[in-house]
């Protein structure tokens, strides 16, 4: 069994738990909320919350993290659910490193606990810049063959090669 195994498998109140928001295209945190010596841990749109997600597919109150016989559970309370290994579900017992979704096309989360307070943290910063956006070269390809083929871009074509003719015998 490995360290990780055990503290998954012992884990208590007082054992640390980290959320973090993910970015939805690159999984990077966006936010994170540390929790030490936590039974229950609530999750949603309004004030109130332990973790305050301001997303229209989060519900006021739409979850709820619960430490039940030393394992960590996830419970939907919301109208749009919560989403975990790709499944809706009710309640689902969560490894340290899960991510889960709050409602099928709501934000991210990864969950993760710890037995060491150092290793939480509230902002992490990556050092390496990150594109702006990447081009679908197969995309591309298959978008300039369905224009070039096209009735109008032949029609254009025609045109110009009628253009460049009366240019050349002028």
């Amino acid at each position: 069994m490995t360290t990780d195994e055990t503290h998954d498998v012992a884990a208590g109140p007082g054992r640390n738990v980290l959320l973090e928001l993910l970015d939805p295209t690159y999984e990077r945190v966006v936010k994170s909320w540390s929790f030490a010596e936590r039974t229950v841990i609530t999750i949603g749109r309004s004030d109130g919350q332990d973790v305050e997600v301001s997303d229209v597919y989060v519900s006021r109150s739409h979850a709820q993290l619960e430490l039940r016989d030393g394992q960590w559970v996830i419970v939907s309370l919301g109208r749009n659910g919560v989403v975990c290994d790709n499944k809706l579900v009710t309640e689902f017992a969560l490894k340290s490193g899960a991510k889960f979704r709050l409602g099928t096309s709501g934000p991210c989360l990864r969950f993760r606990t710890s037995g060491k307070t150092e290793s939480m943290h509230t902002v992490c910063f990556d050092t390496f810049p990150a594109p702006l956006f990447q081009i679908d070269e197969t995309k591309v390809k298959e978008e300039v063959g369905q224009i070039t083929e096209g009735d109008y871009f032949q029609s254009l074509q025609d045109k110009a090669r009628q253009l460049r003719k009366q240019r050349s015998t002028m």
